[in-house]
């Protein structure tokens, strides 16, 4: 109940809570939000004492600040404070009968104030108007519930308590085959739910039962139901699943670009766009080699600002190699949309923006959207949790289903925090876990379970085989192999797969990251095995493997130094050498040792550049070990990987740069070098090793 300070409050009330909603309050509205959410989500008897205009209430609460600067758990505090005075309350501001306004406004929609219910529906039935969470109520035989969200929707939609097929016993709702852990997720009464989904737990089940339940068994208007899959694949896989009732299901770019077209009309810029406007924006550095891709790194560190809500010039400290990225961020946007051009990241960022900055377009959006199943949760980034809560509004509905061990898309800044921490995000969240793993026999099951708990970072979880199902001997064999003869292990037990009868197409290799199947790519294709290539000349542009291939060249052919090759290995590991030195160390297309070691005497005599000499020097120290080692040691190709990467310190190079990432899972830089060096194994003679 809504009351003016100090007035006097009916029975019912006179022991209920208190909170006062004043000026200081609504400077700083968390506290009193957090208590009404509690009642509100509890439905619980509290006074709210307004002692402030409603208008101030009201007033649109706008965040200038660009999404970059902001957390994704960002709130609009006043906003979630008024929705909750309201949502559920009765208005006794005045003398009289308290107001309940949701029954007013279904009235304008044609029902009727009378009775002892809230309203009468046009056809006579007692209704109440319900503006708690939208769950299932026990309710006086007869009498129904017409929800906040169907009124608000212009409609009288009939709640229905029970689901169809549930009846007064346990079951599945709709009749559907569902174990325990399945069904209590499916059956969530209602409000915002994190269920835990391991692998092969049957996720993509329960979200399509989930969303049946509500429209068919609860009869939520499908209009304001909204499935978000995490990338078009997975929607179709939705769609084909719900066709039956026709659910709205979006990706998370089309509810992006939903958002967007509220105000304005946008084509999507597929990557040639990107990398025509930005070529024309950024001065990449050094010649330009084959297999090379110098525009990636700038498309990587725009990803990173508007995916992973990283500010520019952070950005351009974790892409060294995107030079001038922060100045060129909003140039590039500009263009984009100059355009009327929407790339998919600025699909969710522009969405933002436009959610952040216009209360107009967070109301349109809302109305289509009270309630939000989000599949692959633990692959959100930043910006697509921040995008999911300012959809979701202070009601939080959102049902939410991944596995925090198994983000995937941690280099775009997906963090398993957003599901550990998920009633953090979504306040009152109820939490399910399913346990039962339907696609793999009992001793996977088992191996699985057991990797698992050596995440630093998960909930711990039960994850169990099917009852009953049974083993066999060879469902999993684990053999050890020491680094360098990892590939080779790998292609032996294709090949012994092969002599068995198992057919090519049947087999799969897998690895943490691409980079480390380059071995095995390798083997199998000069065994003449056909496989699916994984590992492409990319791998050649990588930081760590551009750097180790430079130090190769330089050692083999210690007469002619590409200036290229001093570019890629002057700061890997970083010398500190100042760039004006650097510029002239690689102002000629090709230099020498006695060339380096000249400047390095050079730079001595000169004040402005004498710390900058024994670097130099020590440079040049590098670069003739290298060379010391292929021209009097006959080193091996392996052996000289061994020396750039452990003595000179290209190794602990990569992993520097791999820690200033500040990512999970990425495939690193250290990855890429370790992937070389396997292959090393394989060819011994470090001339011929790069072709």
């Amino acid at each position: 109940m809504v009351v003016s300070p100090g007035a006097q409050l009916p029975p019912p009330f006179e022991r209920a809570r208190r909170v006062v909603v004043d000026d200081a309050v609504l400077a700083h509205p968390e506290a009193a939000a957090e208590a009404l959410h509690d009642a509100w989500d509890g439905r619980h008897r509290v006074v709210v004492e307004l002692g402030v205009p409603a208008e101030a209430l009201r007033a649109p609460e706008v965040e200038s600040r660009m999404p970059y600067l902001l957390d994704p758990g960002f709130t609009f505090a006043r906003e979630r404070l008024h929705f909750l005075i309201w949502a559920n309350n009765y208005d006794a501001r005045k003398a009289g009968e308290p107001v309940w306004w949701h029954g007013v406004r279904a009235a304008r929609l044609g029902a009727t104030q009378a009775g002892d219910s809230d309203i009468l529906l046009p056809d006579g039935t007692p209704a109440y108007c319900d503006g708690g969470p939208r769950r299932p109520l026990d309710l006086p035989p007869g009498a129904a519930v017409v929800h906040r969200d169907s009124i608000d929707a212009g409609r009288l939609t009939r709640a229905r308590l029970r689901a169809v097929g549930w009846g007064d016993t346990p079951g599945p709702p709709g009749g559907a085959d569902l174990d325990s852990g399945q069904l209590a997720a499916v059956a969530h009464p209602g409000g915002p739910a994190r269920i835990i989904a391991p692998a092969g737990s049957g996720k993509t089940r329960v979200l399509t039962e989930r969303i049946r339940h509500l429209l068919l068994d609860r009869g939520y208007e499908p209009g304001l139901v909204t499935a978000v899959a995490y990338n078009v694949l997975a929607a179709e896989q939705l769609r084909e699943r719900t066709g039956g009732f026709r659910p709205t299901i979006r990706t998370l770019n089309s509810l992006g670009q939903a958002v967007c077209q509220r105000r304005g009309s946008w084509r999507v810029a597929e990557e040639p766009v990107q990398r025509e406007i930005l070529s024309g924006l950024v001065k990449t550095r050094g010649q330009r080699r084959v297999n090379t891709d110098p525009l990636a790194p700038y498309l990587d560190a725009l990803s990173a600002i508007r995916l992973g809500l990283v500010p520019p010039e952070r950005a351009e400290d974790l892409y060294p190699d995107a030079a001038g990225v922060a100045a060129a961020f909003p140039v590039y946007r500009e263009r984009l949309h100059a355009g009327g051009l929407l790339d998919f990241d600025e699909q969710i960022y522009l969405a933002l923006e436009l959610l952040l900055g216009d209360p107009q377009v967070r109301a349109e959006i809302r109305a289509e959207a009270k309630t939000l199943l989000v599949d692959e949760f633990q692959d959100l980034t930043p910006a697509h949790l921040l995008l999911i809560r300012l959809v979701a509004g202070p009601a939080a509905d959102v049902f939410g289903v991944g596995d925090d061990d198994q983000v995937i898309y941690g280099y775009a800044g997906a963090d398993p925090r957003f599901l550990i921490d998920f009633e953090r995000f979504f306040p009152g969240a109820a939490a399910y876990e399913l346990q039962v793993n339907y696609r793999c026999p009992p001793a996977i099951v088992a191996a699985a379970a057991t990797l698992l708990t050596h995440n630093r970072r998960r909930i711990a979880k039960e994850i169990r085989p099917l009852p009953g199902r049974a083993g066999a001997p060879n469902d999993l064999e684990v053999r050890l192999a020491p680094a360098a003869e990892l590939g080779p292990a790998a292609v032996d037990a294709v090949q012994q797969w092969a002599k068995d009868g198992v057919a090519h197409d049947d087999m799969a290799v897998l690895t943490r990251v691409n980079s480390s199947l380059l071995a095995v790519q390798v083997l199998l294709t000069e065994a003449g095995i056909p496989c699916r290539a994984a590992v492409g000349p990319w791998i050649l542009d990588r930081a760590g493997t551009a750097a180790a291939l430079a130090y190769l060249r330089m050692g083999t052919r210690p007469d002619r130094l590409a200036a290229a090759d001093v570019r890629a290995t002057v700061r890997r590991p970083s010398r500190r050498i100042s760039p004006k030195v650097i510029e002239m160390l690689t102002r000629d297309a090709t230099t020498s040792f006695r060339s380096i070691r000249g400047l390095a005497g050079w730079l001595a005599d000169k004040d402005a550049f004498a710390r900058d000499a024994p670097k130099v020097e020590g440079y040049a120290a590098d670069l003739e070990s290298v060379a010391d080692a292929v021209q009097r040691l006959q080193a091996t190709t392996a052996e000289l990987l061994r020396l750039i990467g452990d003595e000179i310190g290209l190794g602990e190079a990569m992993d520097t740069l791999d820690a200033s990432k500040g990512t999970l899972d990425r495939s690193s830089k250290g990855d890429d070098l370790g992937a070389v060096r396997q292959v090393a194994a394989l060819h011994p003679d470090p001339t011929t090793f790069e072709d």
